[in-house]
């Protein structure tokens, strides 16, 4: 019971460490995007990937342990639950108290991450509308007439506001956290 409380623990801390780091990256890339710093942007996108792929290892490193263990779970890494692990494991009431411990920093940890991204997310959107309104007044894009089949339809919608174009440039900071 000790041994799995053990391994449990260190497993744990090392998702914790995970998601800290990914709060500094998320914070890191606020700065980036106030700097419209493109490259250090793809650097910190490639590094939450590779962060989320290591989350991801370590939800399955703890499926393999209560397997091991022979604890029955009937979970996988899609339906992963922490909160269903530490009530399942057969462990004395000290030690699923530092378990919960653990889960309250790391359910903290994933909700500051959250934050994190849709408040950068948010300020794309933003400086992607600041740089739709000078693209369509340099242009002229908003005042451009635009034909169709049947001729004159109206008046062509800039491209660069609009949330197909939002969304191409955003998915690289969209990292499911």
């Amino acid at each position: 019971m000790e041994k799995i409380t053990s391994e449990m623990e260190n497993i744990l801390h090392e998702k914790l460490d995970l998601y800290k780091e990914l709060i500094k990256i998320l914070e890191m890339e606020a700065t980036f995007i106030v700097n419209m710093d493109m490259k250090s942007l793809w650097a910190a996108s490639s590094r939450k990937k590779e962060l989320l792929g290591a989350v991801e290892k370590v939800r399955q490193n703890i499926l393999s342990l209560l397997d091991n263990h022979g604890i029955d779970h009937t979970m996988e890494s899609t339906t992963f639950s922490l909160a269903k692990i530490v009530e399942i494991l057969p462990v004395d009431a000290k030690s699923r108290a530092g378990l919960e411990t653990l889960k309250v920093s790391m359910d903290i940890a994933k909700r500051d991450a959250a934050q994190l991204a849709r408040g950068n997310r948010r300020n794309i959107q933003e400086y992607l509308g600041v740089i739709d309104g000078v693209i369509s007044t340099v242009t002229g894009a908003s005042r451009e007439k635009t034909y169709g089949s049947r001729g004159i339809s109206g008046n062509a919608q800039s491209f660069y506001g609009t949330r197909m174009a939002r969304g191409v440039s955003t998915s690289f900071i969209s990292a499911q956290v």
